[in-house]
């Protein structure tokens, strides 16, 4: 102020206070408002909760239901390898089955080219009754 007063102008008293009350008036004011936009908020918030509510269940039934389906998917590829599998081994059982008739085959030719009967010769002889020579030895050994 005593510059102020130095170079030829002052600031009146009542220009301070204006100035300080109209700074006063604007915080009052931003303070108001600012109260109003909390409790409007708060107020949004509190109209919006059941609706924030059904978007988390639903986005947890959407959670469950795409574990679900992940499951469902592996147990699927799962399924699609044991059937390609069984695929294989019913190609090789087949294939052997093939060669067994094969040779099932040949061996039915190979049978019925066969006669039914074969005669045998008859055998003539007979066996003469002996009997056996009577012996008497002894060993060498301990005791005998």
């Amino acid at each position: 102020m005593t510059e102020a007063r130095r170079s030829g102008w002052s600031v009146p008293a009542h220009v301070g206070v204006l100035v300080g009350l109209s700074t006063g008036a604007y915080a009052l004011t931003l303070a108001a408002v600012t109260g109003f936009q909390s409790s409007a908020e708060a107020t949004a918030r509190a109209e919006r909760a059941p609706t924030i509510a059904a978007v988390d269940a639903i986005a947890a039934v959407h959670d469950s239901l795409y574990q679900r389906l992940d499951q469902a998917r592996a147990a699927y590829e799962a399924t699609a390898g044991a059937y390609g599998s069984a695929g294989l081994e019913v190609a090789s059982l087949e294939a052997r089955l093939a060669e067994l008739s094969a040779a099932v085959a040949e061996v039915n030719g190979t049978a019925s080219s066969l006669p039914s009967s074969v005669k045998l010769p008859r055998v003539a002889g007979s066996v003469a009754a002996a009997k056996a020579p009577a012996t008497q030895a002894t060993t060498g050994a301990s005791g005998g």
